[in-house]
């Protein structure tokens, strides 16, 4: 198959307009949605629960099948959850304001001295 060609027999390019240009620009930034292919996709675990009996259906390697049918209900309507399987910034951020310090040369705790005499004047 040949080039794609617009109206006026010049080559069409996904980067030739503005907009074009700005939607590759964008496309692998969260949050951003433009017109066009998309990046790649997270990976992640997706949980179907059943909306009717709350069985849970676990897929993290496989999409999946689209006439899923609850085995003990027999319902087709099943509520999403996905769920990121890696590090995130919210997770980072936690993690790193709750975590102990394990240095060995840190005294046991930031009470110094000075503290304690100041509540002993109290």
């Amino acid at each position: 198959m040949g080039e794609q060609r617009d109206e006026r027999g010049a080559p069409l390019d996904e980067h030739a307009d503005l907009e074009g240009l700005r939607a590759h620009q964008l496309r692998d930034e969260p949050g951003q949605e433009t017109p066009g292919r998309v990046g790649r996709p997270a990976q992640g675990v997706l949980t179907q629960v059943c909306m009717r009996c709350g069985k849970e259906y676990v897929f993290d390697t496989a999409e999946p099948p689209a006439d899923l049918t609850c085995e003990k209900c027999g319902n087709q309507v099943f509520r999403s959850f996905f769920d990121v399987t890696g590090p995130d910034e919210v997770e980072e951020d936690f993690r790193v304001a709750t975590e102990r310090d394990l240095a060995t040369d840190d005294p046991a705790t930031d009470v110094t001295a000075v503290d304690v005499r100041d509540l002993d004047s109290i």
